[in-house]
């Protein structure tokens, strides 16, 4: 750290603001993601670092293996989007409302999936973390012939809002929400089809 000069008497204020500008840098600069070493993987399993790389060839192939089995887990829970017996929005709905609930109830995995997969290292593929859930829905919006914008569009402008409301229920549990995540997954879907010009079944 290079030595600062002395502020003069009285300047206090101007060494709060210093201070301030300081924490800001350090609070504000993107920090990485610490992921598990093999070691520690291996000494958790009481085996051998010699063991994990029978199995896996760097400490990134274990992750994206972690990525592959939540996000395995988060598709089990999810409905079919191609039931025809159903209609759009409510497929729609009860897609919204299950992916939600399944990430505040697996705040961890959802964290690592949607907002740490790409620190670690995993954007460096075409396989990127839950794509293939978007084009699920694009493919469902596709079907419907009164859609408006690019199925691919409204697929992904549907998850950035699902996506919001899931991290800000994880991160603010202590907020006031005044109505239930079911029911505010529901009102997404809902305003996204309206914007969009979707025929609302």
């Amino acid at each position: 750290m290079t030595k600062r000069e002395a502020n003069a008497r009285g300047d206090g204020d101007r060494l709060r603001e210093q201070l301030v500008a300081a924490a800001s840098e350090l609070l504000l600069a993107p920090q990485p993601l610490a992921a598990p070493s093999l070691r520690a993987v291996a000494r958790a399993c009481s085996v051998s670092p010699a063991a994990v790389y029978l199995h896996f060839a760097s400490q990134q192939d274990l992750i994206r293996a972690v990525v592959a089995a939540q996000l395995d887990a988060l598709r089990a829970d999810l409905p079919r989007l191609d039931d025809p017996a159903l209609p759009l929005r409510e497929r729609l709905e009860e897609y919204a409302v299950r992916y939600a609930e399944w990430g505040v109830a697996h705040p961890g995995a959802y964290q690592l999936i949607f907002e740490s997969a790409d620190r670690l290292g995993l954007d460096d593929h075409d396989d990127r973390p839950g794509w293939d859930m978007i084009d699920a829905v694009a493919a469902a919006l596709d079907g419907d012939p009164n859609a408006g914008a690019p199925a691919a569009l409204q697929a992904t402008r549907l998850w950035v809002a699902l996506h919001g409301l899931t991290s800000l229920r994880i991160h603010k549990p202590g907020s006031i929400w005044t109505t239930g995540l079911a029911e505010d997954a529901r009102a997404i879907v809902a305003l996204h089809l309206a914007a969009a010009g979707v025929e609302r079944a």
